[in-house]
């Protein structure tokens, strides 16, 4: 009786055993799966760029909510697979926010042009509002914040820009700009230049004659609660 006593206890121990290392596989594999980033990229730099504060190398991983930062002399790209494409200019910053069928995060400085296919939208937070697309059909959507204010330029589709309660469509071949420009007067933003496909005729009237010698450019002000807004359209300039 003793020796199947004993038998028993130890058959009940490795069962026992076994189970709870089944349990503590199942908890550390559901952890994971919360813990693991659902979507994610490949960045490309060239000069000095910081991944979440360390020096990034091509090929490196990108996640949702990684930090992008670029020096006066760097710049990156970072590759998402079928979420599209985002580029940063030198002297950019931006916290990357990627889920289901969103590309965008917080711009904090600098200037990201963002390229999604159709299906895919686009969602830029700055100091002066928000610039989206609804990912109707294929976008690129440059957002600049270098001098101080917001340019959105928007190609292929029309954006949106959200400034306090006011909302201005941004068609393909214009830019807005929200809020007032207060960096000195040496600040320079680069040339965005625009491809003709996919652009109205209107638009692409505009464009050529901004290139020639001009701006056409219509001024928007809008108050609300006290707090003015400045909003200007105009053609891009190549």
């Amino acid at each position: 009786m003793t020796g199947k006593v004993m038998r028993l206890k130890k058959t009940l121990t490795v069962a026992m055993m076994i189970t709870v290392g089944v349990f503590n596989t199942l908890l550390m594999s559901s952890a994971m799966a919360q813990v693991t980033p659902k979507f994610s990229g490949e960045i490309s730099v060239r000069g000095a760029v910081t991944l979440n504060g360390v020096n990034a190398a091509s090929g490196a991983t990108v996640f949702d909510a990684s930090r992008i930062k670029t020096g006066n002399n760097g710049s990156a790209t970072l590759n998402l697979g079928k979420l599209g494409q985002v580029e940063l200019a030198p002297d950019s910053e931006l916290v990357l926010k990627l889920d289901n069928g969103i590309v965008g995060g917080n711009l904090r400085s600098g200037r990201a042009t963002v390229s999604v296919p159709a299906g895919i939208g686009i969602n830029i937070l700055t100091t002066e509002g928000t610039a989206v697309t609804e990912g109707k059909e294929a976008s690129v959507m440059t957002v600049d914040v270098a001098c101080g204010n917001t340019r959105v330029a928007a190609a292929k589709s029309e954006a949106k820009v959200t400034a306090g309660n006011r909302i201005e469509v941004v068609s393909a071949g214009q830019e807005v700009s929200v809020g007032t420009q207060n960096a000195a007067p040496s600040c320079k933003r680069l040339p965005v230049v625009l491809p003709s496909h996919g652009i109205a005729s209107g638009a692409l009237a505009a464009l050529l004659i901004a290139g020639i010698g001009g701006t056409i450019a219509g001024i928007v002000a809008a108050t609300q609660g006290g707090d003015q807004t400045s909003v200007s359209i105009s053609g891009f300039r190549p």
